[in-house]
Order: structure tokens, then sequence, then C-alpha cells
């Protein structure tokens, strides 16, 4: 059970996300010619939405990655071979479920920036636009971070170092659910961030000011939880 709940979180979750971005902007790209008829300004459009597409893309790659890493500890819970190993089943859960919502946040955020300044992406001020889809991307590598130091304590408990005390445990626990509660202030912040139309010097430097004021719960619930792994 805890294989199947580590792939759902990883990469089915994720995956789904994705698809339901791409379902968005096609239908808002598909608008938009419609509203504006051939432009020439229009015309890089379906090789940049298919640039967000596959940049987006990465965190059901990475989802694999963790996936395949996590295998022998998911394995060994599964199975019940030590009592130790089966005592880390809920952190291991939480920590999938943890890179679950960071990835639907990011692509929530991202698919909502793109989706608002569409005509920006695909126009002239592209160069504008790609900053702001860029910050909401650090929620799925903090939440990489994360889930690696995690399978790192997880392999040494499976060669043998005793597991950590139960409070301990539900301090991570805790720890990667704060995580995750955090990363939903990307969506947020793009909703706060769009409202800024224009993106001129002074426009442009509001709106990614209210993007990186988005990452504070972010890096509070990454430190929450660095310190809590550390004190395995």
């Amino acid at each position: 059970m805890a294989g199947l709940q580590a792939l759902i979180l990883l990469v089915v979750v994720p995956a789904v996300a994705w698809a339901v971005g791409l379902l968005v902007l096609q239908s808002a790209r598909r608008e938009l010619v419609r509203d504006s008829g051939p432009q020439p300004t229009l015309e890089p459009s379906k090789a940049r939405i298919l640039l967000h597409l596959g940049y987006s893309a990465m965190p059901i790659l990475l989802g694999l990655v963790l996936y395949a890493l996590a295998r022998p500890a998911l394995d060994a819970i599964d199975r019940g071979s030590t009592g130790d190993v089966v005592r880390l089943e809920p952190l291991m859960l939480w920590a999938s479920f943890a890179y679950a919502v960071a990835a639907c946040s990011t692509l929530a955020a991202q698919t909502w920036i793109v989706k608002s300044r569409l005509r920006a992406f695909l126009g002239p001020e592209f160069g504008r636009v790609l900053p702001l889809w860029v910050v909401p991307t650090t929620g799925v590598i903090f939440a990489l971070i994360l889930v690696f130091l995690l399978l790192a304590y997880a392999a040494s408990v499976l060669a043998g170092v005793p597991v950590a005390s139960d409070s301990a445990l539900s301090g991570a626990t805790a720890s990667f659910q704060a995580f995750a509660l955090g990363t939903v202030a990307f969506p947020v912040a793009a909703g706060f961030s769009n409202r800024v139309r224009n993106l001129n010097q002074r426009g442009f430097m509001r709106a990614i000011l209210i993007m990186e004021l988005g990452e504070l719960p972010v890096l509070v619930g990454l430190v929450q939880a660095f310190l809590a792994l550390g004190s395995l």
C-alpha cells in the first residue's frame, strides 16, 4: 500500500495537474486567436506554449525519480520486514503528500500566470512574464530536496541505524504538513500579482515582489522541515 500511495502522490497527481493546465491553456490560446485574428505577433505562440508545457512537466519527471529511489524503503515497508522501517510509513506518506501539493501549487500558479498574461507571454513582453512564471518552481525544488533528505535517512534505517523516537518522527511529519500548506501561497500570490496588468518597469517590480512574498511561507516550511529532519 505504501508503494501505491507514493506512486499516486509523486507521479499521478502531478500528471493530472499538468494535464488540467494543458487543457486550460489550449482553451485560452484558442480564445485569444479567435479574438485577435491572424497576427504576426502570435506566430511563435505554439512554440512558447510548448516551452511552458515542457518545463512545467518537470514535477512529473522528478516524481518518477523520487519514486524509483524510494522503492527499496517502500518495498520494505510493504513487506513489514522490520519494525523500524514500518514506523517510517506515516512520514513517507506525508513527504509524498507534501511533494504532490508543492507540484500542484507550482503548476496552478504557473498556469494562472500564463493564462492571465497570455497575450504578453506570446508577445514582446515574454521576457517580463517569464520571471514571474519561474518563481513558483522553487516549491517543487524545495520539496525535492526535502524528500531526498528523507530517503537518505530511510536508507540509513534500512542499513541498520536505529529509527528516531516517536516524538521526532511526529515533528518531522508535522514539518512536511506545514511545508505543504506553505506552498499554497504560490497560487494566492499569483492571483494578486496578476492584478498588476501593466508590466512596465514599476509594474513589473510590483508583480515580482508579490510573487516573492508568496515564497516566504514556503521558506518558513522549508526551514522547519530541515530542522525536523536534522533531529532524526
